[in-house]
């Protein structure tokens, strides 16, 4: 039985990078441990947190143990056992085919040129009768339908000479029924044998088709005087009737392999379209905001790195802006932290309502202050959109009986822009937009302030 070592799996290099990235953007504490609760990664820190099953097939190999997220991080590995379980089952498979047809190829090569089991019953019964003394040579085949063995009449056959036998029928029914040869050196002295319009018979040899653990019908060859046939005659007629069963079938053997291959290449694309979405799944829940749905601060860094880098190359603006919830804090201590939580979900939906352009990040940057990155924007266009999002807040009217600037949630916003260089870090962006909302909290929240700066002479003074 296939087997799949959970240590050598996630020792793989392309494993373990896929691994630390995932663990690295759950940003969480995570272990992993195998069957026997040997630990993998990690450290014993999470033994009481909820556990998640690493599966192959139908087996445990492992768990992950951390917070609910860490499904995605179980599921994804699970993904990966399996396939490389269906990789190690083929390999042995292909390796189990290879053996057969390899063993088969020399009397292939003699068939190559008959066409049907007729011309392949001819070839088997003239080259059974070269290798052992016979007076006659019969095949017979299994019918699938009716269960009974039929013969194929041999060139100058006579027609009485085809006749069906039942598994447990006769010698050969016996002999079909065991899937085990058998010498009779004097038939007249077994019961089991039953003349069926054929020559006379005194001595015969029934050996099964068979391959792998299908019989597919039996041979006999038989001789009409007493013949002594020996160990050594079964062995060679046991050898003829292997080869001629895979001759029989090896059409059907190629067709099955093609269509097993088929069948493997629909399963490798349909799992690896499913650890995609999984990808996909755990890349959403490690980038986006549980509670408000939206970016969430670790994405809010790496989308500002990447755009600071990318308009410092191209020499074009990029705009920021801060939010803050005006008087949070009595919000929450009026109304309860489940009516916050609503609350700056409600704010998020209205700040992303507001935001238009699909380059730009609408993030929670933390607590209740929400951030909007804006590449290829100036000045002008961030106020247009921190009025917007001012607008779009003020239609939802949740009330705030505990602020000092309205009856309603209001915002405090810090604007800036900036066109980026290479020489002054995005952290510079964010101080000055900071320094911004600041100053529109000093005078009295609800309000915009712009702060516009040139990056190139920035010395590290927000303001």
């Amino acid at each position: 039985m296939v087997k799949i070592n959970l240590k050598k799996l996630i020792s793989k290099k392309n494993v373990a990078s896929v691994v630390s990235g995932a663990i690295g953007a759950l940003d969480e504490s995570v272990t992993i441990r195998d069957a026997k609760d040997v630990i993998l990664v990690g450290s014993d820190t999470q033994l009481v947190s909820p556990k998640y099953p690493i599966e192959a097939g139908e087996e445990v190999i492992g768990w992950v143990t951390g917070a609910s997220r860490v499904v995605f991080l179980a599921k994804m590995l699970s993904y990966m056992a399996n396939s490389e379980l269906e990789k190690k089952t083929l390999a042995i498979d292909t390796l189990n085919k290879y053996e057969e047809i390899n063993f088969l190829y020399e009397f292939a090569s003699k068939i190559s040129t008959c066409k049907g089991i007729q011309s392949v019953t001819e070839l088997v019964i003239s080259e059974t009768k070269k290798l052992i003394d016979a007076t006659n040579v019969s095949v017979m085949l299994l019918n699938e339908e009716t269960g009974a063995l039929e013969p194929i009449a041999a060139p100058g056959a006579e027609p009485n000479q085809k006749t069906v036998m039942r598994p447990g029928e006769g010698i050969a029914g016996h002999v079909l029924a065991s899937g085990k040869a058998e010498i009779v050196n004097d038939v007249l002295s077994d019961s089991r044998y039953i003349q069926s319009g054929e020559k006379v018979v005194r001595s015969l040899i029934c050996a099964p088709l068979t391959i792998g653990n299908e019989t597919i019908g039996v041979i006999k060859i038989s001789n009409a005087y007493p013949v002594n046939y020996t160990a050594e005659d079964l062995k060679l007629f046991a050898a003829l009737t292997t080869q001629a069963a895979a001759a029989i079938k090896n059409a059907l053997l190629y067709e099955q392999l093609k269509d097993y291959s088929h069948t493997l290449e629909i399963k490798v694309a349909e799992r690896t379209l499913e650890l995609k979405k999984a990808m996909q799944e755990l890349h959403r829940h490690a980038t986006l905001d549980g509670l408000t749905q939206v970016a969430n601060r670790r994405q809010f860094d790496s989308y500002l790195s990447q755009q600071w880098e990318k308009l410092a190359e191209e020499g074009l603006p990029l705009s920021l802006i801060l939010c803050d919830v005006d008087y949070f804090k009595r919000y929450n201590d009026n109304y309860g932290h489940q009516a916050g939580d609503d609350c700056l979900r409600q704010i998020a939906q209205a700040i992303s309502g507001a935001v238009k352009n699909p380059a730009y990040l609408v993030a929670r940057y933390g607590g209740e202050e929400f951030a909007v990155i804006m590449p290829n924007t100036s000045a002008k266009g961030a106020i247009h959109v921190a009025e917007a999002i001012k607008i779009e807040l003020g239609w939802l009217k949740i009330h705030h009986v505990q602020s000092n600037v309205s009856e309603y949630v209001t915002l405090s916003m810090g604007v800036s822009s900036t066109i980026p260089t290479h020489s002054v870090s995005p952290s510079a962006i964010i101080a000055i937009t900071d320094a911004a909302l600041y100053e529109a909290k000093n005078q009295g929240r609800d309000r915009i302030i712009v702060k516009i700066w040139h990056s190139e002479y920035y010395q590290g003074n927000p303001c």
